[in-house]
């Protein structure tokens, strides 16, 4: 056995035994809260003396013997001869009276079997809970107290602290004794309770789980021996590293649930009404719940407090509660919990409290319980507390008496689940869809199941149900209308104009819808005309639904929209993705993902958009999975991840995903990582197949996808650039001056339709649109091609610092393929200069230069010329002259076409000038 915090108490207990060897007789009490180790100590000091100095006779009380007559003297005698188990039946026996009371002449025969024992050998008679005593062993163990001042019998009784008990005569009768002494054990301290931890840990886990287990326990030792149990069990079952802070486990439930039954009936009561209130309430409340006295209650809440269950009227873990609740039998539970609710109704109490109690009995027949429930829901979602507000609604549905209010409390249902996880909204879409056709619904949410089912590709039952709303809608209800047929036509242009629903693309947007998001990029779409910040940023509406912000924003197919208005919509999509759930920060993470790649950045789309699809699953995404999806397979074609790109080709994506535009996308990516892979045939199909849907919507625009340039890419790769050359002609007579995104892209691939001598002209330009636009990947290509195509020439001299530029750029923005592809190239463009002066250079040459011939080498390797390095480093060109020869020496080239790229580290090339200038030579001679 361990004992901590426990000397002097067993000091004292040793005294009193050495007076009772030499004849004084005593009496004494270990007091304290439940399980703070009053067994422990008696049981300890026992084993100490059992068998050496004292005969040891012990028994323990239990609520359960209660009503047992003797039940606790028989325990006592049964380590007794016989002949005295005997005698005591006999006096026994013979000394009860009729109505059942022990007779005087049975006390003082039974105190005399133990005085006779004592003089054989000195006794100590240890009795634990003596608090649950029967009355009849009670008297007797009184009885023997009043007379054992001169024996040599030592009498331990271990007691609980408690108010109101039924067996205050004991106290009083023992308390009026000078021989009985009074030990009060305390709960363990902060040092305590690390060193009891130490008895079955290593000490340095112990001292890192001391200050929470005492939180934990209070100090009670049962409790914080359960969570050494605990801390152990989970260490056997981990299959990694062993948990880094505190286990809080089953071996802690049970002995919560251990404390719970050592206690008095009324103090086990309150108990249970402190863990069905589940909060610090008054004490009043309590008491009618366990029905128990006020005051009772009050003393009791403290000893609960005092044992280490409790801090200030709470339990200190939700495990101790959770623990309680279950030692419930669950008729008892539900029926506690409904008269908790009916109690808090009645006084006038918060409705979220009351709200959890119904929550927690799961029925109710109380009339006012929807009302409450609907109340609190509403509070909730405000407050953030999503999961309660979608447990508050469940249960209010449950409970509606009639058709409509069913469909309303499913409309509210919906929407709460709507705001956490989409997919869980499609389980009410045929009962919500019914209720609108019934004009159970009106208002707000028939438009958001309108919504729900344009999300999830339902566009059958959508543009029907629309077209029923419509026919009777006025006013503000029509410009609503509106606003959902406008992400109808965004979304399913097909569909939309199949079912004839709506306007004709020609028409104007209805004034009222065009003060929305939704409303200001279907007037861009449909005239085909750039869209502006300022424009998105007068249409986004504070008090438009996220859903609508989402189509809208996403529904931009062409980069450039994107980019125009991602600085203006991410902040507040960021804001209403906070304020509406968790889920939908994938949506906005989508969005980042759009505009990383948009600005070049492949490792940061990469991760952003995977982690949009982590945090919301394909089924919560509906059609719009196509946005991150597309990402993340251009990204992983670009950084040359085509494993993670064949799984993302192979993950399943929604039948209406091609029927929108985020599907074209998805088309356009799925076309890419096709020719990544060598399957120039799959990525004409795909790219033909966006430009057939665009035909069939009427919306093959300038301004809409550029499959042209797609398909032409892979009618290259097919040779059959006649048919590329065709493409690309019609892209660019179409193409809008101020689309320099895709001239820059139209212009390389026409490049890769001529011959080598021809292209760097038309590369050249490309160079310079694409680098306007800030498409960085695109910008890596065409300083590739060119690089290819001057090397092609045998123009040696331009093709190296154009592949060293590509390089670069490609490393900058994380296109691994393309900057593996370019290192062969670079190697020949080396060795066709240098085959004839010596081997090849080896990285461990460089490591020979000083940082200035490090510096001088790099912008020479750039193809700067010496007063070009000389100003940029704020030295002489003879200077410079000093530092290229030792460089040359040093690495064994005789000038700088020679010269290796792995010299182009960010830090020798930090403020240099934009990439087009230092990637294609200008006419200025180059220095030896």
């Amino acid at each position: 056995m361990v004992l901590v915090e426990r000397e002097t108490h067993l000091a004292q207990l040793s005294d009193l035994l050495e007076n009772c060897l030499h004849g004084a007789g005593s009496v004494a009490v270990l007091r304290g809260p439940v399980a703070v180790g009053k067994t422990e100590l008696l049981h300890t000091f026992a084993e100490r003396v059992a068998g050496v100095r004292v005969r040891f006779l012990g028994a323990t009380a239990s609520p359960t013997e209660r009503h047992l007559p003797f039940g606790l003297l028989s325990q006592i005698l049964h380590g007794t001869d016989a002949g005295y188990t005997q005698r005591a039946e006999t006096v026994i026996g013979g000394g009860v009276l009729a109505d059942g009371a022990v007779g005087p002449e049975a006390l003082e025969g039974v105190s005399r079997i133990f005085l006779d024992m004592s003089a054989d050998e000195p006794l100590l008679i240890g009795v634990d809970d003596v608090c649950h005593a029967d009355a009849d062993s009670l008297q007797c163990l009184l009885f023997l107290a009043r007379r054992l001042r001169r024996s040599r019998i030592m009498l331990i009784l271990g007691d609980q602290d408690r108010s109101g008990s039924r067996q205050a005569d004991l106290r009083t009768e023992l308390s009026r004794h000078p021989y009985c002494t009074q030990i009060r054990l305390a709960p363990l301290t902060c040092d305590g309770v690390a060193a009891l931890l130490a008895h079955d840990l290593d000490a340095h886990v112990a001292h890192s789980l001391a200050a929470g287990a005492f939180a934990v326990t209070g100090g009670n030792p049962l409790l914080v021996r359960a969570l050494a149990e605990d801390w152990e069990a989970s260490t056997r079952s981990a299959r990694t590293e062993p948990p880094t802070g505190l286990v809080v486990g089953d071996r802690f439930a049970e002995r919560v649930v251990s404390c719970l039954h050592r206690l008095e009936p009324d103090a086990l009561a309150v108990a249970r009404a402190v863990a069905v209130v589940g909060e610090t309430h008054r004490t009043e409340f309590i008491a009618r719940l366990a029905e128990v006295g006020t005051i009772e209650a009050r003393a009791l809440v403290e000893l609960l407090d005092e044992s280490g269950l409790l801090h200030r009227g709470r339990y200190r873990h939700r495990a101790a509660q959770e623990a309680v609740l279950r030692d419930f039998e669950a008729p008892g539970r539900i029926a506690w919990h409904r008269r908790a609710a009916a109690m808090l109704h009645a006084e006038g109490g918060r409705s979220t409290s009351i709200a959890h109690q119904l929550i927690a009995a799961g029925e109710t027949r109380e009339p006012w319980a929807p009302a409450v429930l609907r109340e609190s829901a509403a509070s909730a979602t405000a407050s953030g507390q999503v999961d309660f507000a979608l447990d508050c609604l469940e249960l209010a549905h449950s409970l509606a008496s009639d058709e409509q209010q069913r469909a309303v409390s499913r409309a509210v249902l919906a929407e709460a689940e709507w705001r956490v996880e989409p997919a869980r909204a499609v389980r009410h879409l045929g009962p919500l869809t019914d209720a609108v056709r019934h004009g159970l619904l009106t208002g707000r949410q028939s438009l958001a199941v309108l919504e729900y089912l344009l999300w999830h590709g339902r566009v059958d039952e959508a543009s029907t149900t629309l077209d029923r709303l419509a026919a009777t809608a006025t006013g503000p209800e029509a410009a609503e209308l509106g606003a959902v047929r406008a992400c109808l036509e965004l979304c399913y242009p097909a569909r939309h104009r199949r079912a004839g629903t709506g306007a004709p693309a020609s028409a104007p947007v209805d004034p009222r819808v065009s003060a929305s998001l939704v409303g200001t990029v279907l007037t861009a779409v449909r005239g085909d005309v750039a869209v502006s910040g300022d424009h998105l940023w007068q249409g986004l509406r504070t008090d438009e639904p996220l859903s609508r912000i989402s189509l809208g924003l996403l529904a931009l197919a062409r980069p450039e929209r994107l980019a125009t208005v991602a600085p203006w919509c991410l902040p507040m999509l960021a804001d209403a993705a906070g304020h509406d759930g968790p889920d939908w920060q994938g949506l906005f993470t989508a969005a980042r993902a759009d505009a990383a790649l948009l600005q070049g950045d492949l490792r940061a789309a990469g991760e952003f958009a995977s982690a949009a699809l982590d945090e919301s699953s394909r089924a919560h995404w509906g059609v719009l999975a196509g946005a991150p999806l597309a990402c993340l397979l251009t990204t992983a074609a670009e950084t040359g991840r085509l494993e993670d790109a064949a799984a993302y080709v192979n993950m399943p994506v929604p039948a209406a995903l091609l029927e929108t535009p985020f599907g074209l996308r998805y088309l356009r990516a799925r076309g890419q990582y096709h020719l990544a892979v060598g399957r120039p045939y799959a990525a004409l199909s795909d790219f033909r197949t966006c430009g057939r849907l665009l035909r069939d919507w009427q919306a093959d625009g300038p301004r809409q996808v550029p499959w042209r340039i797609d398909a032409a890419q892979a009618l290259v790769h097919l040779d059959r650039r006649d048919e590329a050359r065709t493409l690309l002609e019609e892209q660019l007579d179409g193409l809008p001056a101020d689309d320099l995104r895709a001239l820059g892209q139209a212009l390389r691939h026409l490049a890769a339709t001529l011959e080598p001598h021809e292209r760097p002209p038309l590369l050249t330009d490309a160079a310079e649109a694409s680098q306007a636009a800030g498409d960085r990947v695109e910008f890596a290509h065409i300083l590739a091609d060119l690089g290819s195509a001057y090397a092609a020439t045998g123009d040696s001299r331009r093709a190296r610092p154009a592949l060293r530029r590509a390089w670069r750029a490609a490393q900058e923005c994380h296109a691994e393929r393309l900057a593996q592809s370019l290192q062969p190239g670079l190697t020949r463009t080396t060795s066709a200069g240098a085959a004839s002066r010596g081997p090849r250079l080896g990285g461990d040459r460089a490591a020979d230069l000083s940082a200035a011939e490090r510096r001088v080498g790099a912008l020479a390797a750039q193809g700067r010329s010496n007063r070009q390095i000389a100003q940029r480093l704020c030295i002489t060109v003879s200077t410079v002259e000093q530092h290229l020869t030792q460089v040359y020496r040093k690495l064994q080239v005789r000038n700088r076409t020679d010269l290796p790229v792995f010299l182009e580290t960010p830090e020798n090339t930090s403020g240099a000038e934009p990439l087009l200038a230092q990637a294609i030579p200008d006419s200025a001679p180059y220095s030896p």
